[in-house]
């Protein structure tokens, strides 16, 4: 089901009377699909990309039902409320855009968030790689259930390449898992780091506790090993408490026994944020990962940082100093860091985050694809 809080027209409107409906008139034609993100680093774009083009002559956003705030915060835009089923998702998934683009006519961009491309929408159709789970299902730790989602899942996105103009992704190693095919259309959109840049350039003043936070507890964040350095760093200081953030019912259960941890459960991102700036050690054992974003915010928060040696914390690090070391019983090789060694030279700003993705668009309207 779609409920739009823009320019409807009355039947639609009547199928979901709790929308909000505000008439207004868009100036540009780009249509993003966000219908699947409603947390972490969807919902951080989802929400830098709304702020954007509110100041900017506004878009039109297909967002999930709990984004449904945006719509009073940024008027400027055009939002549609889409609430699929997820039974109906497995067959008929994105009906919703047909219903649209009967209202708004072709878009010039269409820009699908982590949602295959099933047919071509816009004039320019873009899409940009929200997690690579569905690309890696054999290789990462996954309950069977999840990892029989992600491989569909991850059927439907290949499939979908041919339909795309530009294909992107929040790191290198991310882009090399599609690069076989299509490499013309690769482009690399990392997440903006504002919060980062922001504390680089002002003295952390906040008070460091003892304490090492983790954030994240998703298997493939393989948390066993995360309590396994933070049980050798308690050895040079007993006092250390280590904090975990993220779905409690993921957590092992031996360890939300252990005397020295905490679980903080999911809480907003600025209360994720304001622990950080008083941790001391920031730890990320996570097999893989899409993006450095998650890794850019401890790092630059927490006075020092153990991170896991993947492709995305490499491309953080470029340019830095950083230590490589093994820690006994943690399978995969971690890089120690110092905030106060950092530049923060591989960061970017959202708004140059979001211009470029403009720039890359005019280029590819000349030789936009005509894949049915």
């Amino acid at each position: 089901m779609l409920c739009g809080c823009g320019a409807l027209d009355r039947q639609a409107a009547e199928a979901v009377p709790a929308a909000t409906i505000i008439s207004m008139r868009v100036q540009s034609r780009f249509l993003f699909n966000f219908a699947a993100s409603y947390s972490t680093g969807g919902y951080k774009r989802l929400y830098e990309y709304a702020r954007w083009f509110n100041g900017n002559g506004g878009a039109w956003f297909v967002i999930h039902p709990h984004c449904a705030h945006l719509v009073a915060e940024f008027p400027h835009n055009q939002f549609y409320i889409a609430t699929q089923p997820r039974i109906q998702r497995l067959y008929n998934d994105c009906a919703y855009l047909k219903k649209i683009e009967q209202e708004i006519g072709q878009p010039e961009l269409y820009y699908s968030y982590g949602i295959p491309l099933y047919f071509r929408v816009g004039k320019v159709n873009w899409f940009h790689l929200s997690n690579v789970l569905p690309l890696l299902a054999g290789s990462i730790p996954l309950g069977l259930l999840a990892r029989l989602k992600f491989a569909y899942l991850g059927k439907r996105i290949r499939s979908g390449l041919a339909r795309a103009d530009v294909v992107s992704a929040e790191s290198v190693s991310s882009l090399k898992l599609l690069g076989e095919t299509h490499p013309e259309k690769l482009f690399l959109s990392v997440n903006g780091s504002d919060d980062e840049l922001a504390s680089l350039n002002a003295a952390n003043d906040a008070a460091k506790e003892c304490i090492a936070t983790v954030v994240g507890t998703a298997s493939y964040k393989a948390l066993q090993d995360s309590f396994r350095l933070f049980e050798m760093l308690r050895k040079s200081d007993s006092r250390l408490t280590l904090m975990i953030f993220g779905n409690p019912r993921w957590i092992p259960g031996e360890l939300t026994r252990k005397p020295n941890v905490v679980v903080c459960g999911m809480e907003p991102r600025s209360t994720v944020i304001e622990c950080l700036r008083k941790t001391r050690i920031y730890i990320s054992t996570t097999r893989v990962e899409n993006s450095y974003n998650a890794a850019a915010e401890g790092i630059f928060l927490a006075d020092e940082s153990y991170i896991s040696d993947i492709g995305p914390h490499r491309e953080l690090l470029l340019g830095m100093p950083f230590e490589e070391m093994l820690v006994p019983g943690v399978r995969s090789p971690l890089l120690h860091v110092h905030r106060d060694r950092l530049t923060g030279a591989n960061l970017r700003s959202w708004d140059t985050v979001i211009t470029d993705m403009i720039s890359r668009f005019h280029r590819a309207q000349p030789a936009s694809a005509t894949v049915p």
